[in-house]
C-alpha cells in the first residue's frame, strides 16, 4: 500500500537505468515511493556502482562487500559517514566517528552504557511509556502512528535512559524537528550550520549540568555514568559528555521511530502476520529480528583511505562509498526469499546494526522498545489496518521510514 511515485508528487526515475545510477542519491525525489523495488535493480547492475551527485561516490550493493569494508575499517574510515557529510558541531561525534585507537578507547569507555543490563533495568519505564502512548489510541479507535506513537516511544526511551525527566519530550522533539526541518536545510555555511545545533547542545549541557548538581550516588542513568567514566585516566570533559548524547540522539531516535512505523505498516497490511504477533507471544525474540532485517532502513557512508581494489573497480584514497546496511538484509544471494517476513527463518544475520567494531552500540535498545511496542500494542489493540482513504507516505534518505501512517483500531471491513 506504499504511495506510487505519482501518488507522492515524485517525478519519475530519469532516463536509462546507467543514468539512473549516475544520479543516484537517498535524496532523489524519484526514490521516495519505492526505494526496495529501485535497490533490487540497481543490485542487478553490479556490486560496484558510481553515483555522480554531490561529488561523486561509490555504492556497494551487495550483503557480502557491505559486510567486507565494515570488518576492514583501516581501509573504510567513518570520518565522514554522510553524503553528503554535514558536520554539524566542530568535532567529530564520539564515538561514531572516531578510527582505530582512539575509537576502541572510546567505545570501551562507552560500552557499559547500553549494555543488556541496562536495557533490562529500563524496561519498566520503557513499558510505561508504551503503555501511556497506546492508551489513548486505544480508547480513540485511531492515530496517526508516526507521531503519536513511533516518534513519541523511542524519544521518551531516550529520555528514560539519560535521566532526564519525561517532561522534557516537548522540548526536546521541538528542538530536533527545528534542527532536521528548519535548520539543517538553511544553513548556507559551516557557521550557520554550528549555530543550527547550538539550541540541542544547549539543552543537553543544562541537563548535564542539572545532574552534576543533583549528585550522581547509586543513579544508573546515562549521564550520571558519563560524569563518572574516565577516558585514558582522566574525567570526561563537559564537552565530550554533551558530544556523547548527541551522538546517541542523533544515532538512536530517528532510527527507532523509522523503524517503529516500517514494523506496524507491515503488520497493518498483513492481518495474517500480525495475528501470529498477537497470538505466539512467545516468539516475539525471533519475529523482532525478523522485521528488523525486512524493514531496510539507514545508509552511512565510508572514506577510503588508500587504494584499494573491489570486484575490478579501483576505490581510489578519499573516495567516498556507499554502505546501505539495510538494504543488505535483502539481498536474495544471503536470504532466501529476502523480500518475505519469515518468522521460521533460520538465520537472520541482518546488518541493521552494522558490523565490525563500529557496530551499533544501542542495539540492545532498539530491539527491545520494539518488543515493548509489540507486546503492549498488541494487548490493547489486537487487530488494526491502515485507515481507509489513506496511504502511509515514505520517505527514503539515509534513515528510510515514514512520514505519515493512519491506522485505524480493528479488523479491515
Amino acid at each position: 500500500m506504499n504511495q506510487t511515485a505519482a501518488q507522492q508528487g515524485c517525478p519519475v526515475a530519469p532516463g536509462t537505468p546507467e543514468e539512473q545510477i549516475r544520479r543516484w542519491s537517498t535524496y532523489q525525489p524519484w526514490l521516495q515511493a519505492d526505494p526496495v523495488g529501485a535497490w533490487h535493480e540497481l543490485r542487478e547492475h553490479g556490486p560496484v556502482l558510481r553515483s555522480e551527485e554531490f561529488g561523486g561516490y561509490w555504492i556497494l550493493t551487495r550483503y557480502a562487500d557491505i559486510e567486507w569494508a565494515a570488518r576492514n575499517p583501516d581501509l573504510f574510515s567513518s570520518a565522514d559517514i554522510g553524503i553528503p557529510n554535514r558536520q554539524i558541531y566542530k568535532d567529530k561525534l564520539i564515538p561514531i566517528q572516531l578510527d582505530g585507537e582512539d575509537h576502541r578507547k572510546w567505545r570501551q569507555a562507552l560500552s557499559a552504557l547500553f549494555n543488556p543490563a541496562v536495557v533490562n533495568h529500563i524496561t519498566p519505564q520503557i513499558r510505561e511509556a508504551a503503555v501511556d502512548a497506546v492508551e489513548p489510541i486505544a480508547a480513540r479507535g485511531s492515530c496517526e502512528f508516526v507521531e503519536d506513537f513511533a516518534v513519541r516511544l523511542p524519544a521518551e526511551t531516550f529520555l528514560i535512559n539519560f535521566g532526564i525527566d519525561r517532561s522534557h519530550l516537548p522540548e526536546l522533539l521541538d528542538h530536533k524537528n527545528w534542527l532536521r526541518r528548519e535548520g539543517l536545510p538553511n544553513a548556507r555555511n559551516d557557521e550557520e550550520l554550528h549555530a543550527a545545533g547550538r539550541p540541542l547542545w544547549e539543552f543537553f549541557s543544562a541537563a548535564v549540568d542539572a545532574r552534576r548538581a543533583e549528585g550522581i550516588e547509586g543513579r544508573r542513568d546515562v549521564i550520571s555514568s558519563l560524569l563518572r567514566a574516565e577516558h585514558e585516566g582522566r574525567p570526561l570533559t563537559q564537552d565530550e559528555i554533551v558530544n556523547i548524547i548527541l551522538m546517541t540522539m542523533f544515532a538512536s531516535l530517528d532510527t527507532s521511530n523509522s523503524l517503529l512505523s516500517m514494523v506496524f505498516r507491515h503488520l497493518a497490511e498483513h492481518p495474517g502476520t500480525q495475528r501470529t504477533v498477537v497470538e505466539e507471544p512467545h516468539r516475539l525474540p525471533a519475529m523482532v529480528e525478523e522485521l528488523i532485517r525486512h524493514e531496510a532502513m539507514v545508509s552511512t557512508a565510508r572514506v577510503v583511505t588508500r587504494d584499494v581494489e573491489l570486484h575490478d573497480v579501483k576505490l581510489r584514497a578519499g573516495d567516498r562509498v556507499l554502505m546501505s546496511w539495510g538494504m543488505a538484509g535483502l539481498d536474495p544471494e544471503v536470504f532466501e526469499s529476502a523480500d518475505e517476513v519469515d518468522f521460521d527463518r533460520q538465520s537472520v544475520r541482518h546488518l541493521a546494526f552494522g558490523i565490525g567494531p563500529h557496530r551499533c552500540l544501542g542495539m540492545h535498545l532498539a530491539r527491545r522498545i520494539v518488543k515493548v511496542a509489540l507486546e503492549e500494542w498488541h494487548a490493547r489493540i489486537p487487530e488494526y489496518h491502515i485507515t481507509p482513504g489513506t496511504e502511509p507516505v515514505s520517505r527514503y534518505s539515509p534513515i528510510r521510514g515514514l512520514d505519515r501512517l493512519d491506522l485505524t483500531v480493528g479488523a479491515a471491513r
